[in-house]
């Protein structure tokens, strides 16, 4: 990669551990986005996400953007899709209004322990908000920049958010200082991805970078999928009404799903074990139905395509009735938390 690229340095840790341009405040301690990922072990490039496509919205809801990916490589670790997003440092600019970022590279955290206050933020962040009084996304979102340390945010002085309850922001961060430095990932957990947004600019300015996160990929059905990249599908006529919801690039049988006949249409219905569920963000369930064997694609199929279901998590999801179905879900893995 030859694409020059200016930050800010923040030091997370005490390590150097990402750069970012701060657009607001003149700083000269900057370097290129390379040159700190290389200081980083296991902070890396996704393959297949050098040249990707990002589009930003605001969410404000239960994370602080929307983030759209495409033009990921089919055997990526992350796809095609729709994530929560998170902003990195408060002060530099970004399109939130649907703005499209061509050429972005994707770096991952898995395996990085340098990240590992960030990602049980992340993986906890959804019970923070549902148990914490006062605790939505803004809190969230502040308590990342304050672990990033990006030196000019201050909780008690932030130029950001109104109304930001600094006692929920406190026991969260509380609760992550102390427990998120021993935290462990486990496969199905989520993991924070960073956009590289500065080849495309702002206002005139080198545009911010954006965390993303990345949970994990399930399919539903017992019959591999051709081509590369894990996958599996529904064959009705094969393996019978109820099969497995495999997750990951190993299949690890998370659950069961159903396909029943009922009043002219097929019912499909979801099973998770213990621990495992569907993420807190939009269209977590899509469903494509094949008439035949042979329109089952030679490879993986981007979720985005899938037209006979897309939307939520619902019991008795009511579909036409196909003999075979690629069933793709986006779902996590999570632990209770002691506060």
């Amino acid at each position: 990669m030859n694409k020059k690229r200016s930050f800010k340095v923040i030091l997370p840790l005490l390590l150097v551990a990402f750069v970012f341009t701060n657009c607001d405040v003149q700083d000269t301690n900057v370097g290129t986005f390379e040159d700190a990922a290389d200081k980083i072990p296991n902070f890396t490039v996704i393959p297949g996400a050098e040249s990707v496509t990002v589009t930003v919205q605001r969410n404000n809801d239960n994370a602080y953007f929307d983030v759209n990916l495409r033009n990921i490589g089919s055997d990526a670790e992350i796809l095609d899709g729709d994530f929560n997003g998170w902003c990195a440092h408060w002060s530099a600019p970004i399109g939130t209004s649907g703005e499209v970022y061509d050429g972005v590279t994707l770096y991952s955290t898995l395996g990085d322990q340098n990240w590992n206050k960030l990602n049980y933020l992340l993986n906890h962040r959804q019970y923070f908000m549902s148990t914490i009084e006062g605790a939505t996304y803004k809190e969230i979102q502040a308590v990342i920049w304050d672990l990033i340390e990006f030196k000019e945010f201050d909780v008690n002085t932030n130029q950001v958010f109104d109304n930001l309850n600094k006692e929920a922001f406190n026991k969260i961060l509380k609760n992550v200082r102390e427990s998120g430095s021993v935290f462990r990932f486990k496969p199905g957990m989520i993991y924070a991805v960073f956009a590289d947004m500065s080849v495309n600019e702002t206002d005139g300015e080198s545009t911010q970078t954006v965390i993303i996160e990345r949970g994990e990929t399930a399919w539903g059905g017992d019959t591999a999928g051709p081509g590369p990249g894990f996958w599996w599908y529904f064959d009705l006529d094969k393996d019978g009404e109820t099969q497995d919801i495999l997750a990951g690039s190993q299949g690890e049988h998370i659950g069961y799903v159903t396909v029943s006949a009922a009043n002219g249409d097929c019912v499909i219905n979801f099973d998770f074990n213990d621990y495992w569920g569907v993420q807190n963000t939009s269209e977590t369930v899509k469903i494509q139905g094949y008439d035949t064997e042979d329109d089952i694609p030679s490879m993986r199929p981007p979720a985005g395509h899938f037209t006979t279901y897309k939307g939520d998590l619902v019991d008795d999801i009511s579909v036409g009735c196909y003999p075979f179905y690629a069933i793709h879900l986006d779902v996590w893995y999570y632990e209770e938390v002691n506060l």
